[in-house]
């Protein structure tokens, strides 16, 4: 099974200077609790969690309004992985990034989707049957839920400043 097989498309996005309100609202609109931060060419530079937002709003105390996705991005190590690749590829790279979701991009570099931990879930089979069925092992899925969900220590997130 490859990534394009399980990721989630299409995926909401936004740019460096959009501000983390307009994020928050994608979020809510979108259902989901991450946007990715793309260039115009539709490259991947970051990613912007709800917890980010939260964390910006705290560690700045200004409203969201005023404090623009690069804020949050800075000094990320991007995670990504090609559409193309095995699913257990991607599953290997969340776990030895620690990283809940992993953007999903073209032979281009180009954004095409996103693969989140309920991705993974939503393909884990736990037994062996006889149908054709394309699924990610249990046992693989299991160890990068314990390594991603682990307690962070508080020196894990860089300072966020405006």
């Amino acid at each position: 099974m490859n990534v394009n097989e399980a990721m989630t498309t299409p995926v909401k996005t936004c740019n460096e200077n959009t501000s983390l309100d307009e994020v928050a609202r994608m979020m809510w609109e979108g259902n989901c609790g991450a946007i990715p931060v793309i260039t115009d060419a539709n490259h991947p530079v970051g990613i912007v969690t709800d917890r980010d937002i939260a964390m910006a709003a705290m560690l700045n105390h200004q409203p969201l309004w005023n404090i623009p996705a690069a804020a949050v991005i800075q000094g990320q190590e991007l995670c990504c992985c090609d559409q193309q690749e095995p699913i257990e590829n991607c599953i290997t790279k969340m776990e030895e990034k620690s990283v809940r979701r992993i953007l999903v991009t073209d032979a281009s570099g180009a954004l095409c989707g996103i693969v989140s931990m309920g991705d993974a879930i939503a393909f884990t089979q736990t037994e062996k049957t006889k149908t054709r069925k394309k699924v990610i092992g249990a046992e693989q899925v299991i160890g990068m839920l314990r390594k991603v969900s682990r307690h962070h220590q508080s020196g894990d997130y860089p300072l966020m400043h405006i």
